[in-house]
């Protein structure tokens, strides 16, 4: 049984939940290169979607804006539309 039975689009918040996916998933990591708002078509059919993590280093630095993190969800909405 998958970690994630019945997900269309996984969405890992920061490199470090990016790489714990690949793990889960028994995948290596050379074709799926973390960045923010990339996705990634799984072998399963399933979307992986990455975003920068919402920590204050990235927030307050201006790394991950409201606008950035917005756009990811309204786009991992979209993934999810049949």
């Amino acid at each position: 049984m998958s970690h994630f039975q019945g997900a269309r689009v996984i969405l890992a918040l920061g490199r470090i939940a990016h790489e714990a996916v690949l793990r889960c998933l028994k995948l290596k990591p050379g074709p799926y290169l973390f960045a923010h708002r990339a996705e990634h078509a799984l072998p399963d059919g399933r979307t992986l979607l990455d975003s920068y993590h919402p920590s204050r280093q990235n927030t307050q630095t201006g790394r991950l804006t409201r606008t950035m993190w917005r756009a990811v969800f309204r786009q991992s909405t979209s993934l999810m539309d049949p």
